[in-house]
């Protein structure tokens, strides 16, 4: 009897051990953040972070066509990419909103990171001068 105990528990801890690798589950989306890293080589550290982050929210607006990216691409060409059509006056509104910041339709993406890494440093800045 013991014997079928043991059996049964070796069996189930086999199951449970080899069953999530056999059975995983499917993945929920895609890490956009991830899919972009490799723009924050093109960026000083200082910008990394943002560059990605911008990288990031434009790769939802666009899709994989992302990879393409480079600093020296501008909003128009971006906007190209995009499988539902969009125009470069909907990003422009959007980084407007977002970040108050102006730009045009061939303001370069190096351009925007420099001018968002700008604007929160300025803002960092004013906030350390209120906690003091």
């Amino acid at each position: 009897m013991t014997m079928q105990i043991t059996l049964l528990l070796v069996l189930f801890l086999v199951l449970m051990t080899f069953g999530r690798v056999i059975w995983r589950p499917l993945p929920k989306g895609i890490d956009w953040a991830l899919e972009v890293a490799f723009i924050r080589l093109d960026f000083p550290p200082e910008q990394r972070g943002v560059a990605q982050q911008l990288a990031a929210g434009l790769a939802e607006i666009v899709g994989i066509k992302i990879k393409q990216l480079r600093p020296e691409h501008n909003l128009s060409q971006i906007a190209e990419w995009a499988e539902n059509q969009i125009y470069a006056q909907d990003l422009i509104t959007l980084f407007v909103v977002a970040f108050s910041i102006k730009c045009d339709t061939g303001t370069t993406f190096r351009d925007l990171v420099e001018r968002v890494a700008n604007k929160k440093a300025e803002r960092n800045q004013l906030l350390m001068a209120l906690s003091q």
